[in-house]
């Protein structure tokens, strides 16, 4: 046993010694091992940035086994070409810069030798150093510069430019180049500057990625002729601030189009985008001559075509008035001359207005405009003018401004009138110019004097007075009056100061004088006259305080000293002279007190003070004050030198007041006596007594008696006067400070003796008003200073039953429907005082058989239907058996009133009887008039209307009248044979529902027989007995009514219509026998009616206004006393309607809130957004339709300037005023202009216009102010903002504007703002009406009127439940604060909770982190562990491997030869391992060094053939004549999947083992790997590195085949291979998109799938169709015969820059690659 145990423990120790031994081997035989396990190192490292080599690699150091300093050697070697990097240890580092993008460096390969120093032992290990780009060029624009021309009219979206490309050399989004415009000043000349403009926001690039330019704003060549378009070219690099850019600038030329009507042109025109607006011309032709061509003012009649296009004018005359012009006028068409064709004599016409139509002569539509043209016909000038004024003698103030009336003696304008005696009283009057002999005056168009120069000065020496003539003159003819001289005199104004003289300065002696003594005395001068002459003297300011030692007469300037001066005292006198308006001067006048004999000691005022001061007196508190008076008025010094041995007293030396320096107590002692001395300067003194009595105190307050506290009584209800209790209450102090007075407040209805404190009832109480009473009373003491007491009292009220029951309401008014049986009418409701209330309800009054009460409920109902047309109302009066009064309360009154339901049919009047009628009865005529009634009571239930409904074919030659019933014939009857005819009229009401009745009409037809000119016989006419002949029906009026339309502007004494009047005849003697007279309708007495033809006329004799009435109803009557008149027919109704024209000019709605002096107010603000409404303004036009459509536009005051106020404003048609443009400059503000209002609906011809002002002021928070209404929200007060505005008007006289209402901010203590929902602060500011500005807050005007306390407690007014109480600075929250500063309260309670809380949120955080920590590190420890799987530690190595490519025949010649040299890399990388690029180089794949490193070169066949062919592609973009064969591939646990093959054709090859020895017998191949050339376009192999892909083929021709191309001891020749090169779950699609896709140009379809160097390979071939395939750019060749060879695989992508747009593979330019998806490039 204990053998077994000591050999067991033998064999342990021996295993733990050879586990160290081979530690310390395996140790030694890492050295020089790469430490990722793999047999290359793969770096990474940024170009360099300009000259810079400091970049280091990634990672920083070689993962190397061994220390460089003590294990290991390192050497870099570089097989070809100058070293880049040095070493440093382990770290690299470069010798010169790196520049990818110049150098198309992608990569670096080199080896670094390592050499163990123990063992001596070498190895040369792969590096590949892979470049990264970084983002250091900017995109180049290409084929610069850009230009175009574009017409003016190419719509909004149009794209005009396409050519835009820049170029960027760097890769992935360092290399993507995108597009904008941006905005700049453009540089060019001043000329330029007038027709160039920057084209930012006029075009936009739509898509950038595209750089297409399109039109995004109107354009307009008469604006802008040229557009310079900044156009930034932009990278994409993934950081903002690293992107670089370029520009460039697009010249946008505009061609003009003709899209301008021509325009009149002249000078002095108002010109609106350089068109006259509203253009007019005059002319004048005296009369009885002919003048031929006619001089034209302002200038010849002339227009132009505003586009460039110049079209030429073609002029005519459009339209003109009166309508003879074209008699004596013409126009010539081509010049525009006008001509005088024919004298024109005054009685013609004494002016001509044409409308001159210009016209361009251009392809149609044609453009034109028009003109106006007065011509006037002047009379025979034979007398020249006279003129005359209103006086010859004015006056006027001096300094007034230009354009003061000069008036007369009586106060009125001198104003000046010229006639002409050559004029008539109809000519026009011609406009005269008046010439003054002096430019001192002027005389305006309307014949006013005025002044016309400024500083017109009356004071001496300027004369006062001038006297000059006037001229009147008449422009046109130069003819002159007479002169007339004038005199006009200069009144004086107060413009001048008056002037005080200097002064010597003035010497006085001291003393008290009781007496004023004179000083001195001032003079003044004022150079104006009269009462602006008079001077009044004041003291302005003494100096040394002696204001009230010197006056002055206000009228002599006498200056004179009063009351005691002191010796050495000076004094400045600041002299004050002052005229009537206030202009002064001053002077100063210098007083020096010289001293005088001291002779006599001061005395006191008395000898004896009797003073008292209370023992509560504070310190420093006022006593008395003695004053002693020195005779010399010498300074007296005060002191006390007695009886102030315990210092309770001071006085002052120089004031002579005593005070208290110490607390006083009355009960110490209670009186003082001091004995004061008063002494001069020179030693003089005396004394006086001062008595100082020491009084009490009211310090202590009355007290209740805390036992009997607090205070219950109780009394019955019912009983004045009755006792109720007592209440008493002691005061501490003594005397009138301890008698107590008791009071309670008068509004409870108790009494109480002040003395005693007896409280008893004032009036009867009443126990169910109110049954307690709580109130205080209250004691106070006697003192002046009275303190008090309180307690608080209760009254409990006993109840007696002694009230009836009383209804609160003293009426009550119901609706109910008629019919209704047991309805509730109403529940009335009585209410009983009492405690236990007893109430039975009983119908007083009312008709108890149509309704009843419930005596418990007092629910009245309807006993029946009540019935709305027998009695609409019911009266009903409900009381109580408990109140049998009357009074108020006993009753209550119910008024039912009974609403109408249509229950009533209409019924007809009478039985229609039978109408017989003729044939020949013309339509429109009545037979019969049915009228029905219905006995509803109210509308519409009692709006009866006709219809007819009867039976055959009565309805088509009959119809009723819908209103009145009348039967009318329809059509003719001779139509039909019909003798009798049923009409059915069916009477309806408007009702709901709608009841109605029918009565039947029979009509009887009679067929007259006709004569052979169809006209009956005298004998059938009289043989019908409803057909009587003419002379049986008299006189009538044709129809019953008669409507007309007549213009407002109808002239007095028009015939507006004429009656006619059947059957009357023409009096051969005379007027008719008839006459028509007004019924109604007339009372304005504007009609009158006279006889006419065979009728009577309707004439106007008052002027119509359609907007006092529009339309008149006339009712005539016709009278004869001769004939006899049809009473069917002698009254008819005319309707006269007024039809409107535009006679009224619109006038602006000035409210109060926004208008003042017709100017409208509004204000902006600098954030303000483009588009927002600020003023809504309005016109009224009294006149109707289309001419009261009134159109608002806006107009400058100064057409001159560039940003004119209206261009940052616009305005709709319907007057809401919006901003165009931002205000965050510094713009000149108040902005005015104007806004014209024009009706007609904005027409030119006829239209009347009016202009108002708008002043817009710019808002910023020093003008803000609110007003605080505490009691109200914001909801409640925005209906009341008229008020609000009417009320701060009113207290300022000053303009206001409400900007918002918002709730009540204001701040806490800590500095936080707190807003009060339940209140608000209405924001307002104030515009001075004179300056049109807005006021600041601090202004002096706001604070007088607004902010001052007395201005405060004005505003304190009511607003229905809402009372403003003050002005404040309106507080805002901003939405965004960058820095908030508040102090902070920190509830200690709180603050350890809140610290555990965030200890708890840090633990579980903390402990989230730990977790995830360790998740991650299992991973990569999985991870690290799975790597390890794919290394072997067996040396096994394999024979070299050749790569090469051989040449199709002998004879082939090398065109074009360039060499690659490529490391042979073998990856081992799971199929589902990360995306990381791992590469192996471990002995189990192959063996590496750099005896195994081959050249892949290519060549071009001699004879321009290629080996095999694929179809489409384009040249290779590394090398134009390179060619890429196919590959043979190694592989190991090889998958194969066929999917949907034409052959259905599966090879799956498991662990297939590559022998170490291939004999491979081709024909003329060296390669062992490569497949024979042969006659059938097989391609040569060549060895190729990608990473590993998942191949998908799709869609054979022909079939396919899928093999592993090296298997076990066996090789499979591929034809047309395609493959995925050292590559990791690669996709190859090979589709139908690309040309047939993999098939070669055999067309043999045969293809071959092979993936190289990888391992668990997946291939999969699914049919896949209409899909682009993905093609690899790396794999093509180009041959001689054109064809190019594409490879089905996006393998390789590569290292630096390359243009793969030619091929169709745009993704790649836009590829966004990292350093770990990139690999080597073949």
């Amino acid at each position: 046993m204990s053998s077994n145990n000591i050999s067991a423990m033998q064999g342990l120790g021996f295993l733990g010694l050879l586990i160290l031994l081979s530690s310390a081997v395996l140790g030694k035989s890492q050295m020089c091992e790469v430490e990722t396990g793999q047999t290359n190192i793969i770096l990474d490292i940024e170009e360099s940035r300009e000259a810079f080599i400091g970049q280091q690699t990634t990672p920083t150091e070689l993962p190397i086994f061994g220390d460089p300093e003590t294990e290991i050697d390192l050497d870099l070697v570089f097989p070809k070409g100058q070293p880049t990097f040095q070493l440093i240890g382990k770290r690299l580092q470069l010798l010169e810069p790196l520049d990818r993008d110049e150098e198309n460096l992608s990569h670096i390969v080199f080896q670094v030798s390592c050499t163990v120093r123990s063992s001596n032992k070498k190895r040369n290990i792969p590096i590949i150093v892979r470049v990264s780009d970084i983002n250091d060029n900017a995109p180049r624009f290409m084929n610069t510069p850009y230009e175009v021309t574009v017409p003016e009219s190419t719509p909004v979206g149009t794209t005009i430019f396409r050519n835009i490309q820049a170029l960027d050399k760097d890769a992935g989004v360092n290399g993507l180049v995108e597009y904008f415009i941006a905005e700049t000043s453009i540089n060019a000349t001043e000329d330029e500057k007038l027709t160039s403009a920057d084209g930012y926001g006029t075009f936009a690039i739509s898509f950038p990625h595209q750089g297409q330019v399109t039109v995004s704003r109107i354009l307009d060549y008469e604006k802008v002729q040229r557009y310079f378009v900044t156009i930034v070219a932009s990278d994409r690099a993934r950081n903002t601030e690293h992107r670089l850019s370029s520009t460039t600038t697009l010249t946008v030329n505009i061609a003009d189009s003709d899209d301008l009507d021509p325009s009149f042109i002249y000078r002095g025109c108002v010109l609106l985008e350089g068109a006259c607006i509203n253009p007019e011309y005059t002319a004048s032709v005296p009369a009885g001559s002919l003048l031929g061509v006619l001089n034209v003012l302002p200038e010849r009649i002339q227009a132009v075509d505003l586009d460039t296009i110049n079209s030429r004018i073609r002029y005519s005359f459009a339209s003109g008035m009166p309508g003879n012009y074209e008699d004596y006028f013409e126009i010539d068409e081509e010049t525009g001359v006008l001509k005088q064709t024919k004298a024109i004599d005054t009685s013609t016409a004494k002016r001509y207005d044409i409308i001159v139509r210009a016209e361009e002569i251009s392809p149609a539509p044609r453009r034109f405009t028009t003109a106006k043209l007065a011509i006037s016909v002047k009379p025979v000038d034979a007398n020249p003018p006279a003129i005359s004024s209103s006086a010859t003698e004015g006056y006027v103030d001096e300094n007034s401004p230009i354009g003061t009336r000069v008036l007369d003696a009586s106060g009125n304008p001198i104003t000046f009138s010229t006639t002409d005696a050559d004029l008539g009283e109809g000519d026009p009057k011609p406009e005269y110019i008046y010439e003054l002999t002096t430019p001192s005056f002027n005389v305006t168009s309307g014949g006013v004097l005025v002044v016309n120069e400024e500083n017109l000065d009356r004071d001496p020496p300027a004369p006062g007075r001038f006297k000059f003539q006037v001229v009147a003159r008449e422009p046109r003819t130069n003819a002159a009056s007479a002169p007339l001289s004038l005199t006009v005199h200069l009144r004086d104004i107060n413009d001048n100061a008056p002037k005080l003289a200097m002064v010597s300065p003035i010497s006085i002696t001291a003393g008290d004088q009781s007496e004023s003594r004179l000083v001195t005395q001032v003079t003044a001068t004022d150079n104006d006259i009269g009462p602006n002459a008079v001077v009044a003297y004041s003291i302005y300011h003494v100096s040394n305080n002696g204001i009230q030692r010197f006056t002055i007469d206000e009228q002599t300037g006498e200056i004179r000293a009063h009351g005691r001066l002191l010796a050495g005292e000076q004094y400045s006198i600041t002299v004050q002279a002052t005229d009537v308006g206030g202009l002064s001067s001053q002077a100063i006048v210098e007083v020096s007190v010289t001293p005088g004999p001291n002779t006599k000691p001061p005395r006191f005022q008395k000898p004896i003070y009797e003073v008292q001061v209370s023992e509560g007196a504070e310190i420093n508190s006022t006593v008395t004050v003695v004053h002693a008076d020195d005779p010399e008025n010498d300074a007296v010094v005060y002191s006390i030198i007695s009886g102030n041995d315990l210092r309770q007293f001071a006085v002052g030396q120089e004031t002579g007041v005593i005070i208290v320096i110490r607390k006083l107590d009355r009960e110490s002692l209670t009186r003082y006596q001091l004995i004061m001395r008063a002494e001069d300067s020179g030693g003089l003194s005396s004394t006086a007594t001062v008595n100082i009595k020491v009084t009490d105190i009211n310090d202590k307050n009355p007290e209740f008696d805390v036992s009997t506290l607090p205070y219950v009584f109780q009394v019955d209800e019912g009983t004045s006067n009755a006792f109720v209790g007592v209440v008493h209450a002691t005061d501490a102090d003594e005397g009138i400070n301890a008698e107590i007075t008791y009071s309670i407040p008068t509004d409870v209805p108790f009494t109480i003796n002040g003395t005693s404190g007896e409280l008893r009832t004032a009036s009867q109480l009443d126990y169910e008003r109110l049954n307690e009473y709580k109130f205080v009373v209250t004691a106070k003491d006697g003192a002046p200073d009275a303190r008090l007491g309180t307690a608080s009292v209760t009254v409990l009220v006993h109840d007696i039953p002694d009230e009836v029951p009383k209804f609160s309401d003293a009426r009550i008014d119901v609706h109910i429907p008629e019919n209704e049986v047991n309805f509730l009418v109403a529940t009335v409701q009585a209410f009983d005082p009492d405690t236990t209330s007893e109430i039975t309800y009983v119908l007083r009054k009312g008709d108890a058989e149509l309704f009843k009460v419930s005596a418990t409920t007092g629910e009245v109902h309807t006993v029946k239907g009540l019935d709305y047309e027998n009695q609409r109302q019911h009266q009903l009066t409900i009381g109580t058996i408990e109140n049998d009064g009357d009074g108020p309360g006993d009753t209550l009154q119910l008024v039912v009133n009974v609403e109408d339901r249509n229950d009533l049919p209409p019924r007809f009047i009478t039985a229609p009887d039978p109408v017989t009628v003729n044939d020949d009865q013309a339509i429109g005529t009545i037979i019969a008039t049915l009228p029905a009634i219905d006995g509803d009571g109210t509308s519409p239930g009692n709006v009866v209307r006709y219809e007819i409904v009867g039976r055959g074919k009565a309805p088509k030659y009959f119809q009723v009248d819908p209103d009145t019933g009348a039967v009318r014939i329809r059509d003719e009857l001779r139509k039909e044979v019909d003798t009798e005819y049923h009409v059915d009229i069916r009477a309806y009401d408007m009702g709901e529902p709608q009841l109605s009745s029918v009565a039947p009409l029979r009509v009887d037809v009679r067929h007259l027989a006709l004569s052979q000119n169809n006209e009956m016989s005298m004998e059938t006419k009289l043989q019908s007995g409803m057909i009587l002949s003419t002379e049986n029906i008299g006189l009538g009026f044709s129809d019953d009514s008669y409507t007309t339309s007549v213009p407002e502007s109808t002239e007095v004494n028009s015939t507006l219509k004429i009656v006619q009047i059947i059957n009357s005849k023409q009096s051969a003697n005379g007027p008719a026998d008839f006459r028509c007279e007004f019924v109604h309708g007339n009372d304005e007495a504007k009609f009158n009616v006279s006889l006419a033809d065979h009728g009577c006329s309707i004439i106007l004799v008052q002027s119509l206004d359609f907007e006092n009435k529009s339309s008149y109803t006339l009712q005539l009557r016709l009278v004869s006393h001769r004939y006899f008149v049809n009473p069917l027919k002698d009254k008819t109704t005319v309707n006269i309607i007024v039809q409107d024209e535009n006679d009224n000019a619109p006038e602006f709605v000035f409210n109060r809130l926004r208008g003042q002096r017709d100017t409208f107010y509004t204000v902006v603000t600098s954030d303000m957004d483009v588009d927002t409404t600020i003023l809504q303004v309005r016109a009224t036009d009294r006149d109707s339709g289309k001419f009261g459509m009134v159109r608002y536009k806006l107009y400058d005051d100064e057409d001159t300037g560039t940003n004119l106020p209206t261009s940052f404003f616009m305005m709709t048609e319907d007057g809401v005023l919006r901003t165009a443009k931002h205000f965050k400059n510094e713009e000149s503000f108040p902005m005015t202009f104007s806004v014209e209002a024009r009706d007609s609906d904005a027409q030119e011809l006829g239209s009347h216009r009016t202009r108002a002002r708008i002043v817009v002021n710019k808002l910023t928070d020093i003008n803000r102010m609110a007003l605080s209404f505490p009691n109200a929200a914001p909801s409640e007060l925005r209906n009341y903002h008229t008020e609000v505005e009417e009320l701060l008007e009113e207290k300022t006289g000053l303009v206001s504007g409400i900007e918002r209402f918002s709730n009540q901010k204001y701040l806490a203590n800590n500095g936080t703002v707190i807003e009060n929902q339940a209140a608000t602060d209405v924001w307002f500011y104030l515009i001075d009406p004179k300056s049109e500005k807005l006021l600041k807050r601090n202004d002096s005007v706001v604070e007088t009127t607004l902010l001052e306390p007395a201005a405060r407690l004005e505003l304190n007014f009511a607003l229905a439940r809402a009372k403003a109480d003050g002005i404040s600075v309106p507080i805002e929250i901003k939405e965004h604060v960058h820095k908030i500063k508040a102090a902070i309260d920190i509830d200690d309670e709180v603050f350890p909770f809140t610290l555990i809380a965030i200890s708890l949120i840090i633990l579980i955080l903390g402990t989230i982190g730990i977790i995830y920590i360790c998740i991650s590190w299992s991973k990569y420890k999985n991870f690290k562990q799975r790597m390890r799987q794919y290394s072997s530690t067996s040396p096994t190595r394999y024979d070299p491997v050749i790569v090469n490519q051989q040449a199709s025949n002998a004879s082939e010649t090398v065109a074009s030869m360039k060499e690659y040299e490529t490391q042979m890399l073998a990856m081992a990388v799971p199929p589902d391992g990360d995306d990381d690029l791992q590469l192996d180089f471990s002995a189990k794949n192959h063996a590496f060094s750099l005896d195994n490193v081959s050249y892949i070169t290519h060549k071009e066949n001699s004879n321009g053939n290629s080996n095999s062919h694929v179809v489409g592609g384009q040249s290779s973009p590394s090398h134009s004549d390179a060619t890429t064969a196919p590959i043979a591939t190694l592989r190991r646990h090889n998958n194969l999947n066929n999917i949907n093959m034409n052959n259905n054709l599966a090879i799956n090859n498991r662990q297939n083992t590559f022998n170490r020895t291939l004999e491979i017998n081709t024909r003329n191949n060296a390669n062992p790997l490569g497949s024979p050339h042969n006659t059938n376009g097989a391609l040569s192999g060549t060895l190729t590195l990608g990473r590993i892909k998942h191949q998908n083929t799709n869609h054979y021709q022909n079939g396919g085949s899928n093999g592993d191309t090296v298997g076990r001891n066996n090789l499979a020749i591929a034809k047309n291979n395609a493959y995925s090169t050292m590559g990791r779950r690669g996709n190859t699609f090979c589709g139908s998109g690309l040309l047939n896709g993999c098939v070669d140009s055999s067309g043999n379809g045969d293809l071959m799938n092979s993936s190289t160097l990888g391992r668990h390979s997946q291939l999969n071939n699914r049919m896949y169709s209409g899909e682009v395939p993905i093609t690899n750019p790396l794999f093509q060749r180009s041959t001689g015969d054109g064809h190019n060879h594409l490879s089905c695989t996006n393998e390789n992508v590569s290292f630096g820059k390359r243009d793969y747009g030619q091929i169709g593979f745009s993704y790649l330019n836009d590829l966004d690659r990292s350093e770990v998806e990139t690999t080597t490039e073949l």
